[in-house]
């Protein structure tokens, strides 16, 4: 198809065609297309596709095309249609080359009955092109167009139409003027349609326009049904005259229009008909409207003047009831005011007035609201206006009316408020006494839990203990405010309200404060958890270091088995780490997960913040195992990499031995033998081999190693490797195609020698032929002549064999091409000498060739004579006279006969085929020698039709005897039917009997052989039918039909005769299984019957529930009595026993055995007596007393039974499993020596008997008593589960029966199913019987369980009184005795408490050590108290009594809280009271102290360096020096104020600096400005300067009074500049000038260094104090200047710490560069002890990044090859060997040359400023990197002041800003969880206790240094309870006087102040200078 000849057919198309398409069927078919083309150019190629084409056949419900064949044509073209089967994409019309084949070249998605004239594209997945493609449908009466042939091209669209008819323009006429007919038509509707929109859409519609549209739309519509009409009839008879498809398309195209126009000009018809009826309505309800209108305003009038007349009188009637309402609120009101000031007969009178007086307003009120009511119903029927009026007074009116009755409703219930107001006057003070009650508990709970500190779990649990009377108590107290509601006054309702709001508001806080400390707990409990799991994975992370140990040595390549052992280490590291991460992990969320539900919104907070520091620790630890795993991985890699390049030099090595051995392939093959061919390829196939294997191994190495190997060098080093390998694969592969090629070598080499040989033998043929060439004039005989022919054929055709031999190699691709091209030229010159001869010698060949060919027909022709004679033979046996043969042998002689006939047919159609041929051979040749040959071709053709009609005769006759014998056949086929029907009547006459003794077996045999017999006959028969009927085909209209008809008649009746017998024996089968069934179905109805009657009787005991109550108190009983007997307890019952004696015996049992199971009632010890009393004689004998024992046990565990008491010399009898049951034959015994309970019994299976354990001596437990009614229930629900089991059997085999027998509709099966069915009803009432049974059981067990649980519960109960009785009388007198004790405590300790002058009380330590060993010893008691009544709880089954139990404990609780708390009081009272006198000894000691110096003329620390010397002053030495002081104390009040000084009363207790100095030295500070004066008196002294507010003084002398001007003075030292003076405290007015303070002290809020003089001099400090370092404040601040530094931001290397530090000053150079050398690591290495590479320790790795400091070195190690180095590690000072280049030359370390050594200590510092805050101090020697800088900065003006270190007394000047220094406050706050201990030093300390968090210390010493920890400690003491420790300040925060006072208050008043304290600050911030801000004393 000239450009597209192959376009690509759909992604799916179908594959083959469902309907056959034949070409015979399309041509009686008349419908064909025309293909044609308007396109002036055909750039596609089309012209395929045009032409003519005829009707094929159906394909998916559509024609199918083939287009007309033209001459040349090679392309068959069809046009078929395609369903939706496959997808919408593949549906509609196509050109293709087959129907449903792939090849496609247009498609038009169109589903019409024939293909549409347009919409065709070309290609068919491309776009539509106008005209390019058309199709038009033809029948066979138009004209057919010409084909168009595809040879002439694509021609112009002219060539290809033809010249339309006379009807087709008559037709196109028509469809032009139906066209003008409808646009017309179109124009006017569409005009008509314009005004009925303007019309409509006009503001005012009138009914006469309206009218005027509706008849233009209707004339309008009926044009267009005319049309539409007339167009119909058009297109019918452009049908029925044959139009064109076209016309008749362009016709039908038009309906739609003329139907839309209707459409169109209906829809405006609606829409003026409903415009025309909304124009009437609206007419007609104008008019109703105006009518309406006059009638109301009649009624207006009217109803007006109505209302005037009624309004008057009913508003007077209203108010004449409010008037009467009003004086019964007065009546009441005087009654209300005069209640206490009147006597009860005047009330009674007055409340009688005020009864009278509400009855007669009621009367008032009703009779206005039925005058109102009546009124309002009236108005209803007015006019709107009026109504509207009327409604509007009436109802003001009612409403008015509706206030009084308001008003009138609590007047008329006056007597009974009275009396109520009376009843709630008493009812509140009930109410009072119990909130009081409730008050008091809630105030002991709020007392217990108003502390700051973590409470223990004791304190929760008995705090939470006490909630639960108050709360009962408020519950009650609540309820009885609810009873008394409306008899409680409003305020007294509200104050009660309020008092209990106040107590449940409090008892909630109490209860949150309680869950919150419970949750804190909870809390810490978990947080433990998590940090320890969090530990596990950080030093599971640590033993990772320890394995890659080897790798960190500095050799680069491991041995492999080294390398690999020591990657398995680390990978097991790394798996025992992320095994540990990821239990921390899952225990963390799970806590996490849990903490949502579980905790408050605080406490998750906390856990929060806490768990995410812990997520942070394992995150770490996580990214530092990746890391780790990260390079495990490279190395891993790395060890691997040696196996990968030895694998791929292996592999390179043996593709370059292939290369070599496959060069021989290569070479020339004219140049090669086979033999040398064969010996390389054999070569190459071992080299390829042994290659492959070697690629194979490489390439699996390197496959496993790309996937392990993740670092980009490694894998760089893998892709070089890849490479080599891609490469020595490519060699490989091109010598493997070479070798490939070898086979086809040695083929080529072959066939060149082949392709020789036969060239030679065609040449020596040709040779021949030309050798046997006669002379032109010689005459040549007729033998010569074949021979010459046959030598040219031979010749000939050798030439040609190996032309198209030599043709088809050439075509091939082979490397024979050169060779057999030189063989090709060879045999072209044979080829053209062979035609010479041919040409010479035709003549004479054809006459040699026609006498061949007449020679070949005449043996042909006699082979098929002797073919017939055969025949002949074949016919024989039919010939010897005998007309019926045997079968067989006629069906043997029929089969020779047909297989002749066959044989002679082939030999015919051989020799007409050799005849057709070999003429058409020899009408070829010249007329010389083909006119003889023909001549006689044509005589063996007659002798051939002559053979075929004698071979048809005897066909004939073998058909005749072939009838004959099927005769015979179908007569020996009767016969054997006939016998088998007898055979199976034979059969079935054992079932013909009425006896039943023949066995099922052999009534079964009896059927089957019956069957068996049936379905042989039958078949027998049917197979004689089928054959007569087909032979009667035969035969028909033959005498031997009526034969046959004769057989079929006989065979018809045998038939009949076996379906006869069949009915017969079904009959009797049937009758004899019926009598079967019926017997045995009524043998199963008896047993369901006798299963019935043992489940009732078994269910008869079960329902009578009070026998087994009586047996199960008497099993209780004999429990008790085995108990008893078994612990020596038991007293002898008696031999005979009278039921008094019975119960004495049993009352005797309850007292010694105090338990629940041994009480009894009256009623169950007579029911008892009397079931044990088997002979009913009265008294109960001693065998009827043992009967109690004769009970069941069942086995729980697994034991032995054995034949004698003891274990060890008793045999074991047998074994009990669990569930065996054992009967009882006397009482359990104790074994002393094997502590054992034994049982003497029987099985009650085997009745075996013997000894068997009960109890074990650890307690475990072997067999368990059986209770009688759960046994009798057992074994009754065994046997009816028994039952149900024989009843379900029998019905279902009833149901199995009748489903057999549904189809049988007569006969004796449908006796035996009515049996069955009356039987299975019978059973099926069994089944219903026994559920009846069971649920009357069910129903007995549950009363039986109800009773049995009453019974039960009575005894609890009977118990539990007993128990509240004895209970009830100890407690109380405990509870007597702990109060007589209190009370000799309060009378100890009463001169403490008494006291108004506490300094007369001389021994107040030994009252107070009194009073503290007494509540000792009464707490123990109490503790004792509690412990009985946690002993004694009351039994939770009990339920009344148990209550009371409860309430009674509670209350002993109560009592005992109470006490306890009112002796701590008191303690606490007695406590205050000694610290008082102490404080009170210290004040005359301060002031003698600081006489002493003053006389002296010396220092407070004078006096201390005079006690203590350097050291600190012991408490011997301080209570000589206050004894030397005479201060009139006595002995006990001396150690009491040292005990106050010291925090201790130990003997060895010292007293620091600063804690002596803290207690006697005095320091006010400056409120408002003031003088600094020289003397005493004002009057005589001169001001030194003025102090500034704030500014803080030290006391030296005084406070002394002037009390001519009655003013304090003291002398003090100003600390800003040490001057001295005196100063007034306040004015004579009252103004305050100084305010005492404590002694200022400031804490270092970063490092900073401590300087030895006011100016910076450059000297090194003194030293660096560390951030929360204590400083006390000495002298200062003063301002201070300094001179430029040189200053840079560096970087310290050994913790990466960052900030600004001076290089240089004019006084010092504080860093260098180049002072010291320094490496960088590269890598990864290890540090090792030693220079030996092999022989050296490893101490750790150095990760990459770190720096190190170079201390010897570097050499190089001459074994390993690597250089090494000795230095020190900058990060934690580790020294040791390090390897800087490897032995394969990785860098490890390098030198670095931009460090800088720090040469002295210095800060470094956060900011550039010099001031700013310490991030820490550098060492001297440490190395730090420059970021920024050098720059030169000029510091700011500062303040300095000099203080004096706590922690070592070192003094010095510091620099002093905000961010430097702060106040300091002697208290801290816990901010974390940890521990106080009893000692400095850490790791020698003792644990004291643990301090929670929000617990506030005191601190009483410090902060110091543990110097071998390196953690400032301070000594403390706990607020929560005195204890005193050491504690590091890494977990304490500072707590202020103002953060005490804010605990102090309520949360609101504590978020308003701290919020006006920020805004204060800010505004001071922003108003002063740092400088300034210190300058104040609160900020020091």
């Amino acid at each position: 198809m000239h450009r597209y000849q192959q376009p690509q057919a759909p992604s799916r198309r179908p594959g083959r065609l469902p309907v056959a398409v034949k070409r015979e069927a399309a041509e009686a078919k008349s419908t064909r297309l025309r293909v044609f083309t308007e396109a002036e150019k055909d750039e596609i190629g089309i012209a395929t596709l045009l032409g003519e084409y005829t009707e094929l056949g159906m394909n998916h419900g559509r024609p199918t095309f083939q287009k007309v064949e033209n001459a040349g044509s090679e392309v068959n073209v069809f046009v078929y249609y395609w369903d939706t089967r496959d997808g919408p994409e593949f549906s509609g019309w196509w050109f293709g080359d087959k129907v449903g084949g792939t090849q496609v070249w247009s498609r038009a998605m169109d589903s019409g009955k024939a293909p549409p004239r347009k919409g065709w594209r070309v290609p068919w997945d491309g776009d539509e092109q106008q005209g390019l493609l058309l199709v038009e449908v033809m029948d066979t009466t138009a004209a057919m167009a010409q084909p168009v042939s595809a040879s002439n091209g694509p021609r112009h669209a002219s060539l290809l139409k033809q010249e339309p008819d006379p009807d087709q323009r008559v037709m196109a006429e028509r469809v032009k003027l139906a066209m003008e007919r409808i646009v017309a038509a179109e124009a006017e509707v569409e005009q008509a349609i314009t005004s009925t929109k303007e019309t409509l859409s006009g503001e005012e519609l009138d009914e006469s326009s309206l009218l005027e549209t509706d008849s233009i739309l209707r004339t309008q519509l009926d044009n267009v049904q005319s049309e539409q009409k007339h167009l119909a009839k058009e297109l019918a008879e452009g049908r029925a005259a044959g139009g064109t498809q076209t016309s008749l398309g362009d016709l039908a195209r038009l309906a739609p229009r003329v139907r839309q126009l209707a459409v169109s000009v209906g829809s405006q018809l609606t829409h003026v008909q409903a415009a025309l009826t909304k124009v009437r309505q609206q007419a007609m309800l104008a008019k109703q409207k105006a009518s309406a209108a006059e009638v109301a305003a009649e009624r207006e009038q009217k109803d007006a003047a109505s209302l005037q007349a009624i309004l008057p009188e009913a508003m007077d009637i209203v108010t004449a009831a409010e008037d009467a309402v009003e004086t019964v609120a007065i009546l009441a009101a005087a009654v209300s005011v005069d209640e206490t000031d009147t006597s009860e007969t005047h009330k009674a009178k007055a409340i009688q007035d005020i009864e009278k007086c509400a009855s007669k307003a009621q009367g008032d009120l009703l009779e206005a609201k039925k005058l109102v009511n009546g009124h309002m119903a009236a108005c209803k029927k007015y006019a709107p206006e009026a109504q509207k009026v009327a409604i509007q007074e009436f109802a003001a009116l009612e409403k008015r009316l509706n206030e009084a009755a308001k008003r009138l409703t609590p007047l008329k219930r006056f007597r009974q408020e009275h009396e109520q107001k009376a009843a709630a006057r008493k009812a509140l003070m009930e109410i009072s006494q119990k909130l009081s009650s409730a008050e008091l508990e809630i105030e002991k709970a709020h007392i217990m839990t108003s502390t700051d500190s973590q409470m223990e779990q004791d304190d929760i649990t008995s705090t939470a203990q006490l909630l639960g009377p108050a709360e009962e108590d408020l519950k009650n107290a609540k309820l009885l405010i609810a009873k008394r509601l409306n008899a409680t006054s409003k305020d007294d309702l509200e104050e009660l309200h309020q008092r209990v709001a106040d107590a449940s508001a409090k008892l909630t806080t109490i209860r949150q404060v309680l869950a919150r400390q419970e949750e804190a707990l909870a809390v810490e409990r978990a947080l433990s958890e998590v940090h320890e799991k969090i530990e596990q994975a950080e030093e599971a992370y640590l033993a990772t270091s320890e394995a890659e140990m080897p790798f960190l040595k500095g050799l680069e390549v491991l041995p492999i088995q080294e390398g690999m052992q020591a990657v398995a280490q680390c990978e097991a590291a790394c798996e025992r780490c992320e095994g540990a991460l990821d239990v921390a992990r899952k225990f963390l969320n799970k806590v996490e997960t849990e903490s949502k539900t579980k905790w408050s919104k605080e406490g998750q907070k906390h856990l929060a913040a806490e768990l995410k520091k812990c997520r942070d620790r394992g995150e770490e630890t996580h990214q530092k195992l990746r890391i780790f795993k990260k390079e495990t991985r490279q190395r891993k890699a790395k060890a691997m990499l040696q196996e990968v390049s030895e694998k791929v030099a292996e592999a390179e090595n043996q593709s370059q031995a292939l290369a070599e051995v496959v060069k021989v392939l290569s070479a020339e093959l004219d140049k090669v033998t086979v033999e040398a061919l064969k010996l390389a390829i054999d070569q190459s196939i071992a080299a390829e081999k042994e290659a492959v294997r070697t690629y194979n191994a490489a390439r699996e190495v390197m496959s496993a190693k790309q996937k392990e190997v993740k670092d980009p060098p490694l894998l760089m080093e893998l892709t070089k490797l890849q490479k080599k390998l891609a490469s020595a694969h490519q060699e490989m592969v091109k010598s493997r195609q070479i070798a490939k090629g070898g086979e086809q070598l040695i083929k080529d080499k072959k066939v060149v020698l082949e392709e020789e040989r036969k060239v030679g033998l065609m040449e020596t043929l040709v040779e021949k032929a030309e050798k046997m060439m006669p002379a032109e004039d010689q005459d040549v005989k007729k033998e010569e002549l074949i021979q010459i022919d046959s030598a040219i054929k031979s010749a000939n055709a050798a030439v040609h064999a190996s032309q198209r031999s030599l043709d088809k190699h050439l075509a091939g691709d082979t490397s024979a091409k050169a060779c057999l091209s030189k063989l090709v030229s060879r045999v072209k010159e044979a080829a053209t000498k062979m035609e010479k001869i041919k040409k010479t010698t035709k003549t004479q060949r054809e006459k040699a060739s026609a006498e061949v060919i007449v020679k070949a027909a005449e043996q042909h022709v006699e082979a098929v004579e002797a073919a017939l004679q055969k025949v002949a033979e074949a016919e024989l046996p039919f010939l010897k006279g005998i007309e019926v043969i045997p079968l067989s042998e006629a069906s043997s002689a029929i089969a020779e006969c047909e297989q002749a006939a066959k044989q002679v047919q082939e030999a015919l159609e051989r020799a007409k085929s050799l005849i057709a041929t070999k003429t058409i051979e020899a009408k070829k040749f010249a007329e010389v020698a083909s006119k003889p040959c023909l001549e006689r071709l044509a005589l063996q053709v007659e002798r051939i039709n002559a053979a075929a009609a004698k071979l048809s005769q005897f066909r004939k006759d073998t058909e005749s005897h072939k009838r004959t014998s099927q005769m015979h056949e179908a007569a020996e086929m009767l016969k054997k039917a006939e016998e088998e029907v007898e055979k199976t009547i034979e059969a079935g006459a054992p079932l013909d009997t009425e006896d039943l003794s023949i066995t099922p077996e052999a009534a079964t045999e009896v059927c089957a052989k019956l069957g068996h017999l049936e379905k042989a006959a039958n078949k027998t028969v049917t197979e004689a039918l089928v054959f007569l009927a087909e032979r009667r085909k035969d035969v028909k209209g033959t005498p031997k039909e009526v034969e046959l008809e004769k057989m079929q008649a006989q065979l018809i009746k045998i038939k009949a005769k076996l379906q006869t017998a069949k009915k017969n024996a079904s009959q009797q089968e049937q009758r004899f299984v019926a009598r079967k069934l019926a017997a045995e179905a009524a043998q199963r109805g008896e047993e369901v019957e006798e299963e019935l009657k043992k489940v009732q009787a078994a269910a008869e005991p079960l329902q009578q529930s009070s026998g087994f109550l009586v047996q199960s108190n008497v099993q209780r009983l004999a429990a008790v009595v085995q108990e008893l007997k078994a612990k020596d307890e038991l007293k002898q019952a008696g031999k005979d026993m009278t039921l008094g004696a019975f119960r004495a015996f049993v009352a005797r049992l309850a007292e010694e055995h105090n338990s629940e199971d041994s009480v009894f009632s009256e009623a169950e010890v007579e029911a008892m007596f009397h079931h044990l009393d088997a002979d009913n004689s009265g008294d109960l004998s001693e065998s009827e007393f043992q009967g109690i024992f004769a009970e069941q046990f069942a086995c729980v565990q697994p034991i032995s039974m054995t034949e004698s008491f003891s274990i060890t010399d008793g045999k074991s009898v047998a074994k009990l499993e669990v569930g065996s049951v054992v009967e009882a034959l006397g009482m359990p015994q104790f074994d002393e020596h094997q502590k054992l309970t034994r049982l003497h019994c029987r099985l009650a299976d085997d009745m075996k008997e013997g000894w068997v354990t009960m109890k074990g001596n650890q307690g475990k437990v072997f067999l368990d008593r059986l209770s009688p009614h759960n046994t009798s229930l057992k074994a009754f629900e065994r046997m009816r589960q028994a039952s149900c089991k024989v009843v379900g059997k029998a019905l279902g085999y009833l149901n199995s029966t009748r489903k057999t027998l549904a189809d049988c509709d007569r006969g004796p099966l449908v006796e035996a199913r009515t049996k069955m069915d009356e039987l299975r009803a019978k059973v099926v009432a069994s089944q219903q019987k026994l559920d009846e049974i069971k649920k009357k059981v069910e129903e007995a067990a549950k009363e039986y369980s109800k009773r049995e649980a009453a019974e039960r519960q009575a005894r609890s109960n009977a118990r539990t009184r007993r128990l509240l009785d004895s209970i009830s009388k100890e407690i109380d007198e405990k509870c007597e005795n702990l109060r007589q004790e209190a009370k000799r405590i309060r009378e100890v300790i009463d001169p403490l408490n008494s006291t108004a002058d506490l300094e007369a009380v001389a021994t107040p330590s030994s009252i107070l050590r009194d009073g503290e060993q007494m509540s000792a010893k009464l707490a123990d008691e109490m503790a004792a108290v509690r412990k009985f009544i946690e002993e004694h709880e009351a039994p939770k089954s009990a339920e009344g009594c148990a209550t009371q139990i409860k309430q009674l404990l509670a209350s002993a609780v109560s009592k005992l809280d109470a006490l306890g708390k009112l002796n701590a009081q008191h303690m606490k009272v007695a406590r205050s009271s000694a610290l008082k006198v102490g404080q009170a000894a210290l004040r005359k000691a301060q002031q003698a102290m600081r006489t002493e110096a003053l006389r002296r003329e010396l220092g407070v620390e004078a006096l201390f360096d005079e006690m203590a010397g350097e050291g600190e002053v012991a408490r011997s030495a301080m209570q000589r020096r206050l004894e030397s002081l005479e201060l009139s104390l006595s002995s006990e009040q001396v150690a009491l104020l040292l005990d106050t000084i010291m925090e201790s009363s130990s003997e060895d207790a010292v007293i620091s600096r600063w804690r002596f100095l803290r207690n006697f030295q005095q320091f006010y500070e400056c409120q408002k400005n003031i003088a600094l004066t020289t003397d005493f008196v004002i009057s005589n002294c001169k001001p030194k300067r003025s102090l500034n507010a704030s500014e803080v003084v030290e006391v030296l002398e005084g406070p002394q009074r002037d009390e001519k001007l009655g003013i304090e003075r003291i002398r003090g030292r100003a600390m800003r500049d040490n001057l001295e003076g005196w100063v007034s405290i306040s004015g004579n007015q009252g103004t305050a000038f100084l305010k005492e303070r404590p002694k200022p002290f400031v804490v270092c809020l970063i490092d900073l260094p401590l300087e030895k003089d006011f100016l910076s001099s450059g000297e090194p400090p003194i030293r660096l104090l560390k951030a929360d370092e204590v400083l006390e404040h000495l002298e200062g601040p003063r301002s201070d200047t300094s001179e430029a530094l040189m200053r840079a931001r560096c970087k310290a290397l050994s913790d990466d710490a960052t900030g600004w530090i001076t290089l240089t000053s004019q006084q010092q150079v504080t860093a260098e560069k180049g002072h010291q050398k320094f490496f960088s690591c590269k890598n990864g290495v290890a540090i090792t002890d030693g220079p030996n590479i092999k022989a050296c320790k490893v101490f750790r790795k150095l990760e990459a990044g770190e720096v190190i400091r170079l201390l010897e070195g570097p050499e190089v190690d001459k074994d390993s090859g690597v250089t090494r180095i000795k230095a020190a590690c900058l990060k934690d000072g580790l020294e040791g060997w390090v390897t800087t280049l490897g032995n394969a030359g990785t860098l490890y370390a390098e030198e670095q040359t931009q460090y800088y050594t720090v040469l002295c200590e210095a800060p470094l510092q956060k900011a550039k400023h010099s001031t700013s805050e310490t991030v820490r101090a550098l060492r001297r020697d440490e190395a730090i990197e420059v970021l920024e800088g050098p720059v030169e900065f000029t510091p700011e003006i500062t303040e300095r002041l000099k203080a004096r270190a706590v922690n070592d007394g070192a003094m010095g000047w510091v620099t002093a800003t905000t961010k430097r220094l702060k106040r300091w406050y002697p208290t801290y706050m816990c901010k974390q969880s940890t521990v106080l201990q009893d000692t400095l030093a850490t790791k020698s300390a003792n644990l004291v206790r643990r301090v929670e968090e929000g617990e506030v210390l005191e601190v009483l010493d410090g902060p110091k240094e543990d110097a071998e920890a390196g953690l400032l400690r301070v000594r403390a003491k706990a607020r929560k309870d005195q204890a005193i420790g050491n504690q590091g300040t890494l977990f304490l925060a500072q707590w202020t006087a103002r953060d005490e006072q804010l605990a102090k208050q309520p949360k609101e008043q504590k978020e308003k102040e701290q919020k006006e304290e920020k805004e204060e600050k800010k505004v001071a911030t922003s108003k002063a200078a740092p400088d300034q801000i210190l300058l104040q004393s609160r900020a020091c």
